[in-house]
């Protein structure tokens, strides 16, 4: 009768610690952010590839080069199925400097033209650098993004004031007889910054597109 006794209290103390666990769960979940990652396909069609949080490095095995003191690329350039991308950023000593301006369709998700303040100019070597910006203007927003089964809805419209957008560029070289400079067929759309973005898309494993046009330039100074 002893042992019984001891016993009840226990029980009702796992049962209770059970009970927070359970009820403290959710509450995490309602904290993490979602990334949309959207890939242009070969025939200009764009993909929702996955939704993830940029908190969670536990995928991410792709080691890149910091940036180096100084820092600069720029660039304008048709890409992403049909949009327009013109920017211009330097990371240095001093931090991010720069702007850059969106215009693009996601096919039947919607159309963004949008004005981006630089907030980071990150080089993944071999010029190839990855470009973030926060939107400062919002010229055109019609994106109306799915939430894949699963997911929190986002915490905010990914193309509003305030959101996040990121994409990698690549110089290869300049001059007449130079191939075409690239850019990563993936835009990552996000309502917070995030922190060590070279490792968080393994970009170079993703491969780069040329450019739609042999007139367009992407300049690289690292």
């Amino acid at each position: 009768m002893k042992n019984l006794m001891l016993l009840i209290p226990l029980a009702c103390l796992l049962l209770t610690s059970c009970s927070t666990e359970e009820i403290n769960e959710p509450t995490v979940e309602q904290k993490l952010d979602t990334a949309y990652v959207f890939k242009l396909s070969k025939t200009n069609d764009w993909e929702v590839t996955t939704t993830i949080d940029p908190r969670d490095k536990s995928n991410n095995t792709f080691n890149s080069r910091k940036n180096v003191n100084s820092l600069h690329t720029h660039g304008n350039f048709g890409g992403f199925g049909g949009g327009q991308v013109s920017f211009s950023g330097t990371q240095n000593n001093g931090g991010a400097h720069g702007s850059a301006a969106l215009e693009v369709t996601f096919g039947p998700f919607g159309t963004a033209n949008v004005v981006l303040e630089t907030i980071n100019v990150v080089s993944i070597g071999n010029n190839e650098v990855i470009y973030g910006g926060q939107i400062t203007e919002v010229l055109e927003n019609t994106v109306m993004f799915p939430t894949p089964p699963g997911f929190p809805i986002p915490s905010c419209d990914t193309y509003e004031l305030g959101s996040y957008v990121y994409f990698a560029v690549k110089d290869n070289g300049q001059g007449n007889n130079a191939p075409s400079d690239q850019y990563s067929p993936i835009l990552i759309n996000i309502c917070n910054e995030i922190p060590s973005i070279e490792t968080y898309i393994p970009w170079t494993l993703i491969g780069f597109n040329d450019v739609e046009s042999s007139k367009d330039k992407i300049k690289v100074n690292d």
